[in-house]
C-alpha cells in the first residue's frame, strides 16, 4: 500500500511538472475555479490534520507555477497601484480583527473563523496577486476562456438535470443528496447552494459576451457559439429560483449593452430597458416577494421578512461598536442579547442561528466603519482601474474585454452582497478576482504603451530642437 501511494505521488509530481511548463497562471486560475466549484470536500478529501481537497492541491500547483514563471521570465513583477494598496489595507485590517477575536468563538455548525478568512478572502486575494503579475499570450487567454465557458455549460446542463430530477445523469452524484448543503429543490450544482451556482453561470455568461464579441466581431462561428450558449446559460440562471441572481443577470445585460452600443442607439435601448424594468417591477414585483421554491410561497415570504430583522439587529450592534466592529465572523456570537429586544414588533428571533444575509451590514458589524470604508476604497479603485483600461485608446481589445467582464462581476457581487453572505467559500471572490487580475495585466500594458508614446514624442521634440539649432 505504501509503495502504491509512493508511485501515485511520483506520477502526480511528474504530471505537475509537465503542467507547469505547458500553461501559465491565467489558465491555472481558470482551472482553479472549476476545481473549487465542482470538486469540493463532498466529492473527495483526505484528512491529514488538514483537509486536503482538489482545489487545495491545485493551489499548490499554482504556487509552483508562478514561482516557475517568475524564475524563467514568463511572468514579471509589475509595479503596484492604488487598487493593490487599498486591497492590502483591507486585508490587513481583516486579519487584525480576526486575530483580535478569541479563536473558536464561532457558532457551532458554522465554518471556523480562520477557515472563513482563508477560503473567503486570502485564497481569492492570492489568485488576484499571481494573476496581475502574469504575461498571458493570446492562446493562453483563449484556453482560459474556453475553460470558463465549458464550466458554465456544464453547470447550466446540471441545473436542468436537477430540476427534472434526472439524478442518474447528475455529476457529481452528491448533488442529489438533500441532507448536505442548502437549497435542495432549486438548481444548486456541486456548490450545493443556488447563489454560488448562479454567480458561476453569470461569470460564464458575461465572459461569453465580453470576450468573443469584442475580439472576433465579424467571425460567424463565434456568433453562432455565443447565440447557442446564451439561452442555455439563461435557463441555468432561471432555475436557481434566486431573485438576486436574476437581478445580477439583468445588470450584466445592461452593462454589456452600454459597452456594445454607441450614441443614440445606446440611449434609446437603455431607456427602453429602464421603462420596461419599472413597469415589470410594478406588475410582477409582488409575485416575486412570495413564490414557491424548495419551500412554500409562505416560507419564501418569511425569508423576505427576515431581512428587516437582520437590518434592525445590525443597526443596534453597529451603534454599540461603530469604528472597529465586534470582530470578523462574530455576528452570530454577539447578536444574542439583541435578539431579546422587545421594543419592536419585528420578529427578531426568526434570524437566530442564521448567518448574516446582508454583506454590507455584516461588514459594518464585524469590521466597523474602518473595514467598511477600506472595502469601499478598494472597490472604487478597482472600478477606476477597469474604467482606465476600457476608456483608454491605447488599450488592446482583450484589455477592454477584461474591463467589461470586471464591470459585470462587480455588479453581480454588489447585488448579491445586499441579500447574502458571499465569503464562506473560495468560489465567490475568486470569480471576481479573475477578471480584476486580468484587468491589472492590461492596465500595466496600457501604461507601458503610454510611456513609450510619451518617450517617442519627447524624442521627436528633441530632434526638432536640434534641427532648429543647426538651421
Amino acid at each position: 500500500m505504501e509503495f502504491t501511494a509512493f508511485l501515485l505521488g511520483l506520477a502526480a509530481i511528474v504530471w505537475v511538472l509537465i503542467l507547469i511548463q505547458i500553461h501559465d497562471v491565467v489558465i491555472g486560475t481558470a482551472i482553479f475555479l472549476v476545481a473549487t466549484g465542482v470538486f469540493p470536500q463532498e466529492f473527495a478529501s483526505i484528512e491529514i490534520g488538514l483537509t486536503i481537497t482538489a482545489d487545495r492541491l491545485w493551489m499548490a500547483v499554482l504556487i509552483a507555477q508562478i514561482t516557475f514563471d517568475l524564475w524563467t521570465g514568463r511572468a514579471t513583477w509589475k509595479p503596484h497601484n492604488g487598487a493593490d494598496f487599498y486591497l492590502f489595507l483591507f486585508l490587513a485590517w481583516l486579519i487584525l480583527r480576526t486575530l483580535m477575536s478569541p479563536l473558536g468563538t464561532e457558532v457551532k455548525g458554522q465554518p471556523s473563523t480562520v477557515m472563513h478568512l482563508v477560503n473567503g478572502y486570502l485564497v481569492p486575494a492570492f489568485l488576484y496577486y499571481i494573476m496581475r503579475h502574469a504575461d498571458p499570450k493570446g492562446s493562453t487567454l483563449k484556453v482560459a476562456l474556453g475553460v470558463i465557458l465549458v464550466f458554465g455549460l456544464y453547470l447550466s446542463v446540471t441545473a436542468v438535470l436537477e430540476i427534472t430530477k434526472q439524478w442518474s445523469l447528475v455529476f457529481p452524484s452528491f448533488i442529489g443528496n438533500p441532507k448536505i448543503g442548502i437549497h435542495f429543490g432549486r438548481a444548486r450544482g456541486p456548490m450545493l447552494q443556488s447563489v454560488r451556482l448562479g454567480m458561476c453561470i453569470s461569470a460564464s455568461l458575461a465572459a461569453l459576451w465580453a470576450f468573443p464579441v469584442w475580439l472576433y466581431p465579424k467571425r460567424v462561428s463565434v456568433w453562432c457559439l455565443t447565440l447557442f450558449l446564451t439561452p442555455i446559460y439563461t435557463v441555468g440562471l432561471l432555475l436557481t429560483y434566486t431573485r438576486s441572481i436574476w437581478m445580477g443577470a439583468m445588470a450584466i445585460v445592461v452593462i454589456l449593452l452600454a459597452a456594445m452600443l454607441k450614441g443614440k442607439t445606446r440611449v434609446a435601448t437603455l431607456g427602453t430597458l429602464a421603462i420596461a424594468g419599472v413597469v415589470g417591477g410594478l406588475v410582477i414585483g409582488p409575485s416575486l416577494v412570495a413564490f414557491k421554491r424548495e419551500y412554500s410561497a409562505t416560507e419564501t415570504l418569511e425569508s423576505t421578512k427576515m431581512r428587516g430583522a437582520f437590518a434592525y439587529v445590525s443597526m443596534k450592534m453597529i451603534q454599540d461598536k461603530p469604528l472597529a466592529g465586534f470582530g470578523f465572523n462574530q455576528f452570530q456570537v454577539y447578536n444574542r442579547p439583541y435578539l431579546d429586544d422587545r421594543t419592536t414588533d419585528i420578529r427578531l428571533e426568526s434570524i437566530r442561528g442564521y448567518v448574516h444575509h446582508n454583506y454590507y451590514l455584516g461588514l459594518l458589524v464585524d469590521l466597523g466603519l474602518i473595514g467598511f470604508i477600506l472595502f469601499l476604497l478598494a472597490t472604487v479603485a478597482m472600478l477606476k482601474n477597469a474604467w482606465y483600461v476600457y476608456s483608454n485608446p491605447a488599450s488592446s481589445p482583450p484589455g477592454r474585454s477584461a474591463a467589461v467582464l470586471s464591470f459585470c462581476m462587480i455588479a453581480v457581487h454588489a447585488i448579491q452582497m445586499a441579500f447574502h453572505e458571499i465569503s464562506f467559500s473560495s468560489i465567490e471572490y475568486s470569480l471576481l478576482m479573475f477578471p480584476l487580475g486580468l484587468t491589472q495585466i492590461y492596465a500595466h500594458q496600457t501604461r507601458e504603451k503610454e510611456r513609450e508614446k510619451t518617450h517617442e514624442s519627447d524624442r521627436d521634440k528633441e530632434r526638432e530642437k536640434q534641427l532648429a539649432a543647426i538651421l
